[in-house]
């Protein structure tokens, strides 16, 4: 299933995510535990807890994270 395919309020673990630098920088890596806060309307980003930050990744990447039910 895709981050953005993911249910809202959810916990997931990342399992595959896109070669894109940002995402690294961002500390989005494989295998993290994260939660899907929202989504926003109309095409908008979807926003995810990692640790103790909330973080919005674009509706076009985060349809190309992979991710499993935690």
């Amino acid at each position: 299933m895709t981050m953005y395919g993911h249910s809202e309020r959810k916990s997931c673990i990342i399992k595959r995510i896109p070669k894109i630098a940002l995402l690294k920088s961002l500390g989005i890596r494989e295998g993290m535990l994260v939660s899907i806060v929202s989504k926003q309307p109309l095409g908008g980003p979807v926003v995810v807890k990692l640790g103790k930050r909330n973080i919005a990744i674009a509706r076009n990447i985060a349809e190309q994270i992979q991710v499993e039910g935690a």
